[in-house]
């Protein structure tokens, strides 16, 4: 079980993994050169998927509480 400091930590770590994924996302819409569109668009994936991963495991932490 997690504590309430651990808990706020990985809330912290999942909101700044968000706010990874948006700036990415940004910048893929807002570059011009190919090869770095698709470098920011895969960034972005892969921080989305941190935070679907983040928020499974989150959820499920609270469930069993």
């Amino acid at each position: 079980m997690l504590s309430s400091k651990e808990l706020m930590h990985l809330e912290d770590f999942l909101g700044m993994e968000q706010n990874c994924a948006k700036t990415m996302s940004y910048f893929a819409s807002n570059v011009q050169d190919a090869q770095a569109k698709q470098l920011f668009q895969q960034l972005g994936q892969k921080s989305q998927q941190h935070v679907q991963t983040m928020s499974k495991h989150l959820n499920a932490g609270q469930n069993l509480q």
